[in-house]
């Protein structure tokens, strides 16, 4: 996947966001700041170089991802439609006896169906390596009630050098 397409893509998001708040932005009210936050766990799959690289040291190109996210609603709009922001902190790789810790932080945006997305830089810590890897996020899913719990389901692609690498994280909410 280019550059190009994902920046295409992120574009066409925040464009049709923005089209969508500026007709609310009359409906927007005042509500407390919500901390939402609950554990996540996934995997990442490795392209391009660094999945070359993983497979040379006898690494596969997937590695588990578990963590917690934690969310803070900035504001929301009479339409249930949220400002988010978001930072996620994940452990990768312990069943290949690796150590990856990754900080996210994210600007997000939550629609009253669920549909949400988020941009915002990463940094992460290899327990191999001295030099930290940093990249930028791409985030998109979906929040579903079942009763009082509510499940994120999320994919993200981190646009870094050596090629993108794409995480899939499930949790819930807790809050």
């Amino acid at each position: 996947m280019s550059r190009s397409i994902i920046a295409f893509a992120v574009a066409a998001l925040v464009l049709s966001a923005g089209a969508v708040s500026a007709q609310q932005s009359t409906q927007t009210k005042k509500l407390a700041r919500q901390h939402l936050s609950g554990p996540r766990f996934g995997f990442t799959v490795f392209t391009g170089d660094v999945a070359n690289k993983r497979i040379a040291a006898g690494l596969e190109p997937i590695m588990t991802q578990f963590g917690w996210q934690f969310e803070t609603r900035i504001t929301s709009a009479e339409s249930g439609n949220q400002a988010l922001m978001e930072w996620v902190v994940l452990i990768g790789g312990v069943e290949q006896d690796e150590l990856n810790i990754g900080v996210t932080w994210l600007a997000g945006y939550r629609m009253e169906n669920g549909v949400e997305f988020g941009v915002g830089p990463n940094i992460s810590f290899n327990k191999d390596s001295d030099k930290p890897t940093t990249s930028m996020i791409v985030a998109g899913g979906v929040t579903l009630p079942f009763g009082d719990l509510y499940i994120p389901l999320n994919m993200a692609v981190s646009i870094a050098q050596g090629g993108p690498r794409f995480t899939t994280l499930l949790g819930w909410i807790v809050g």
